[in-house]
């Protein structure tokens, strides 16, 4: 199945809008006024858009449109509810309408024209899982592991599996991936299709420190880590500061314990659902662990940076030209790719390495 992704959300918070405010144009009276609830369920959409994928620039801007507009239709929301008939608009209510209609017409032309490089998963016989597990992070916790069935269960860990349809067409190994915390499994996702079209499994988990009874910090969410890791690194030196925060060290021990978690994790699930297939560990710049302690999770397993591959340009935040255009271009530097030659390229080189680990059992 095709995985969404925030921008869902927002074109759908968007378009909401856009019926909302065009509306002074068409609604004729005599009638009751239902577009009215578009505002509220536009805040509502951008709320749980957030919530579900995590805070991020383009829907704070949304959200803070959509409660000015549920704001300036108030009177309408309770001549609604009363259920009187529309009255003619005022032209303060028109004039204040048109504007935040073409406020909203300019944030969706923004959004369409820096939408998402999506590889449709169907054009490379591709499929995606995405399920949701229970895991204990380590010291603090014993480390365990286990299948989050219920909605009321502990869900602080996020597992996506790409693979090929075609049984025939799979490889003898699988790929597990631990995405840097200023990124996201769903950063990758185009590096993720293009494995998993020539054959290559591919489990990547987002682990969240999500136990609001023993730690309430919402910095360790799923909500709003991203964002206050990039904010802060803004606030730092703006743009120049987002960059410098690629090269910033001490982010691999602060979040050890989740990295060596996901680790672990990945590891138990990739033996118990593959034990006949080799593992190939993959990371993102401050993702990866000691040798060492990789090798003794993954029994002498090699390990990829994909931070060490050249052509690869935006190490820590995920192939962003293509999954997150709007934030590439206004503080890396980069504009939308359609090419996707990064992830392409990133791709190939992986499964060089992979093709050398399985002729030779060792990574040369």
């Amino acid at each position: 199945m095709e995985i969404l992704t925030p921008w869902t959300g927002e074109i759908l918070a968007l378009c909401m809008l856009l019926v909302l405010n065009g509306r002074i144009f068409w609604t004729r009276r005599t009638r009751l006024d239902a577009l009215s609830l578009l505002g509220p369920f536009s805040v509502l959409t951008s709320v749980l858009a957030a919530l579900a994928w995590g805070l991020r620039c383009a829907n704070i801007a949304i959200i803070v449109l959509s409660v000015v507009c549920s704001i300036i239709n108030y009177r309408s929301l309770v001549r609604l509810s009363q259920k009187l008939l529309v009255d003619a608009y005022s032209v303060k209510f028109f004039v204040t309408s048109l504007v935040l209609l073409i406020i909203t017409i300019l944030f969706l032309a923004i959004e369409i024209q820096a939408r998402p490089v999506r590889l449709q998963t169907l054009r490379y016989n591709v499929e995606v899982k995405r399920e949701f597990f229970s895991c204990g992070i380590v010291p603090e916790e014993l480390f365990y592991i286990q299948k989050a069935n219920e909605v009321s269960d502990k869900r602080n860990l996020t597992l996506f599996t790409f693979y090929n349809k075609d049984q025939k067409a799979q490889k003898d190994a699988v790929i597990v991936f631990v995405p840097d915390v200023l990124a996201e499994s769903l950063s990758y996702e185009p590096y993720f299709i293009l494995l998993a079209r020539k054959g290559w499994t591919v489990l990547s988990a987002d682990l969240y420190k999500q136990d609001f009874k023993s730690d309430p910090d919402l910095k360790n969410t799923r909500f709003l880590r991203r964002f206050s890791l990039i904010w802060k690194s803004f606030s730092l030196g703006g743009s120049e500061g987002i960059k410098k925060q690629v090269d910033f060290q001490p982010r691999s021990k602060k979040f050890r314990p989740i990295y060596e978690s996901s680790w672990k994790a990945l590891a138990q699930i990739a033996r118990e659902r593959y034990p006949n297939k080799k593992i190939f560990a993959v990371g993102d710049s401050s993702s990866g662990l000691p040798l060492s302690k990789m090798a003794s999770i993954f029994n002498g397993s090699p390990y990829l940076d994909l931070k060490k591959i050249p052509e690869y340009t935006t190490p820590g935040y995920g192939f962003v030209a293509q999954t997150n255009p709007i934030f590439s271009w206004l503080f890396l530097g980069k504009s939308r790719d359609k090419t996707s030659f990064e992830p392409s390229w990133c791709a190939t080189q992986t499964m060089k390495q992979l093709n050398e680990f399985l002729l030779n059992g060792e990574n040369k």
